[in-house]
């Protein structure tokens, strides 16, 4: 068994206390709002460490059509989340796990927010297309939030 690990990295004029709340806290209602065509809900326990989280993205062209993760850490203060996918396309015959970090660090009156993908592979590495095209994917739900967070600024308030 392998471990291939990605990092992306989206600079936000957003700070790091709304977009924690926004990606890591609201996101099972707030990503249908800012993108109907997606689908998020809680589907065991309250959000929270411990709870299963499914979110659909039907699009054409997407890389992951459907995720189930677990919520294995959140630390609000630190602006810090862990979950690990335990259903979902980004597994394969070759992918067995993938474990996300997101980390989202203040940056003068915005934020930069790094994901860390671990891919552990059933044997040889990951396949490189597959990553770069999740965090492409990735880091465009990141552009949509900040977008939406800019034209609502009410919303996502600590």
């Amino acid at each position: 068994m392998g471990v291939t690990t990605a990092t992306h990295e989206f600079k936000s004029s957003i700070p790091a206390p709304r977009m924690y709340k926004a990606l890591l806290e609201d996101s099972p209602t707030l990503f249908p709002k800012i993108m109907p065509q997606y689908k998020s809900k809680v589907v065991q326990g309250d959000g929270g460490v411990g709870s299963i989280l499914e979110t659909c993205f039907p699009d054409e062209g997407n890389q992951v059509k459907i995720v189930k993760h677990k919520v294995e850490a959140q630390d609000p203060a630190n602006y810090y989340a862990k979950y690990t996918v335990i259903e979902g396309s980004p597994l394969s015959d070759n992918i067995e796990s993938v474990v996300n970090e997101r980390k989202i660090e203040p940056a003068g009156d915005g934020c930069v927010v790094k994901a860390t993908d671990h891919y552990h592979t059933k044997g040889g590495a990951a396949d490189k297309a597959m990553i770069d095209a999740i965090g492409k994917q990735t880091t465009t739900v990141y552009k949509l939030v900040q977008d939406y967070l800019l034209a609502n600024p009410g919303a996502c308030c600590a």
